[in-house]
């Protein structure tokens, strides 16, 4: 009878052991599975890489990037023949690809650190895998007789009424406005920030009254907009370095010249720009309909995606008339007023179109996320 319960005890021992064990051995097979799994390399985690090893590559070769706008392009097949990453071939199997990572030095000139940043965005094109940039995403909607992208030149416009151009940065949304022909895509706040600002409110001698002055480079709303740049809860000084300076067009126009053309906004440009306003013709530019054949033809609200946002909104353009006077967006049509006069304003932004989009359709309610 003992030597029948010893037996009986050893095979519970037995049994206890294998339930404790079993578990414990699962969960480190698991362990040991998740870890093969995390260092397969994907074309995501490549395209870290390529950014990793592009900055050692800039430091290494001690390139130089300190001036606003410095940019240079670290091609992936230096990176591969110098030895800083493993070729496409070895970690992914894939020897269709090429690639690039793009550095440029973003705020050095309006940032109080004086440095600004070294932005790295990093592209890889390959048979079976492009990288997600802005540029990629948003050419699935060129057309020629729709709303949606449209080619004009050199350049691409959004025109329309739904158009998939939402793009979500820092929390804010935006809608992108262009793609200029160096590749820098404009984007404008959906959102105003006041409808109480005045665009300046100097003394004017000419109308011998608190008018304001309609140059835009020595303007109230011009020291708003740096502020709005500088204000960590609208942009986050992490992602800051995503934002491009760009030379604006501030040339003023005549009341008599409503034509569609910009040459005479662009007769003066204001260099290296983080924020602006909107120009005087990007409203009308983004109209469908065939009778909007002047900016104060009202049918340029008509199949336009910025119907909304022009309801109230000031531009960077004075007028050439007088020295006081400042166009607006009023309810989809260009009006003038004195800078002086209170309205809203919503910010431009200028970002790399070459940028990563993290996540987002374009769509109202999944903006591209870029972050």
């Amino acid at each position: 009878m003992v030597e029948a319960l010893k037996k009986m005890d050893k095979k519970f021992l037995i049994m206890f052991i294998c339930m404790i064990m079993l578990p414990i051995l699962f969960i480190i097979i698991l362990a040991v599975a998740q870890g093969c799994s995390n260092k397969k390399m994907t074309y995501e985690k490549y395209e870290q890489e390529m950014l990793y090893s592009a900055e050692k590559y800039i430091d290494d070769k001690k390139i130089s990037l300190k001036n606003e706008g410095d940019s240079y392009i670290v091609k992936l097949s230096d990176l591969i023949d110098k030895e800083y990453i493993n070729p496409v071939k070895k970690d992914l199997n894939d020897d269709s690809c090429d690639g690039k990572v793009i550095v440029r030095r973003n705020g050095s000139s309006i940032e109080e650190n004086e440095g600004g940043y070294l932005n790295y965005i990093s592209v890889l094109d390959c048979d079976k895998y492009k990288t997600n940039t802005l540029m990629n995403l948003i050419m699935n909607d060129l057309t020629t007789n729709n709303a949606g992208l449209y080619k004009q030149g050199d350049s691409y416009i959004f025109r329309g009424t739904e158009v998939n151009n939402y793009i979500k940065f820092s929390g804010q949304k935006y809608r992108i406005l262009s793609v200029d022909a160096n590749g820098i895509a404009k984007l404008i706040k959906e959102d105003s920030e006041t409808n109480n600002s005045a665009w300046d409110l100097k003394y004017n001698i000419d109308s011998k009254t608190d008018s304001g002055i309609s140059i835009y480079q020595d303007s109230s709303i011009l020291e708003k907009l740096k502020t709005f740049y500088l204000n960590e809860k609208k942009i986050k000084k992490d992602l800051r370095k995503h934002l491009v300076a760009q030379d604006i067009c501030i040339g003023k126009r005549s009341t008599n010249d409503m034509s569609l053309t910009s040459d005479s906004d662009c007769l003066q440009i204001l260099e290296k720009q983080f924020v602006s306003l909107i120009n005087i013709t990007d409203f009308a530019s983004a109209s469908l309909d065939p009778n909007c054949d002047s900016l104060v033809a009202k049918s340029c609200k008509n199949y336009n995606y910025l119907k909304k946002l022009s309801l109230w909104t000031w531009t960077v353009n004075g007028v050439t008339d007088n020295s006081y006077e400042v166009y607006y967006l009023g309810n989809g049509i260009i009006r003038y007023k004195e800078a002086s006069s209170n309205e809203a304003y919503n910010v431009v932004i200028y970002i790399d179109s070459n940028e990563y989009v993290s996540s987002g359709k374009g769509t109202k309610n999944s903006p591209y996320v870029i972050e």
